[in-house]
C-alpha cells in the first residue's frame, strides 16, 4: 500500500495499491479509479508502459492525487528497499514513491 507520492503524504483514508503480477502487468487501485499497466524489471531498474485506469469520479481531491500518482508512476526509473523495508521507486528526479507490502 502507497505512503507518499513524491513529497507528498497521501489523503487521510485514501488507498493507492500496486501489485507486479509474474506477467509483466502491474495494477491496482489508485485512490478512485483502478490502473493498470505493463512493467519491466531488470535488477534495481524498473520502468511502466502506458498506464490506463477506469473512470470513475470522485471528490476533486481524490482525483487530484490520483493524477500525480499515474504521472510519477510513468516516470519511475528504479526502485530500492528502504532500511525501513518500504519499497521506494524513484523517478529521474525528485522523491520516490513509497509503498508498504501487505500483509495477506
Amino acid at each position: 500500500m502507497m505512503e507518499w507520492i513524491g513529497e507528498r503524504p497521501l489523503i487521510d483514508n485514501s488507498r493507492l495499491t500496486m501489485t507486479l503480477g509474474a506477467d509483466g502487468r502491474a495494477y491496482g487501485n489508485a485512490g478512485c479509479n483502478h490502473w493498470f499497466a505493463p512493467y519491466t524489471l531488470n535488477d534495481h531498474t524498473i520502468s511502466f508502459g502506458a498506464v490506463g485506469k477506469t473512470r470513475k469520479m470522485c471528490a476533486p481531491a481524490l482525483m487530484e492525487q490520483e493524477q500525480r500518482f499515474i504521472k510519477a508512476i510513468s516516470s519511475v526509473q528504479r526502485w530500492d528497499i528502504s532500511p525501513i523495508e518500504q519499497l521506494r521507486l524513484w523517478p529521474a528526479q525528485g522523491k520516490p514513491l513509497r509503498f508498504w507490502l501487505e500483509d495477506s
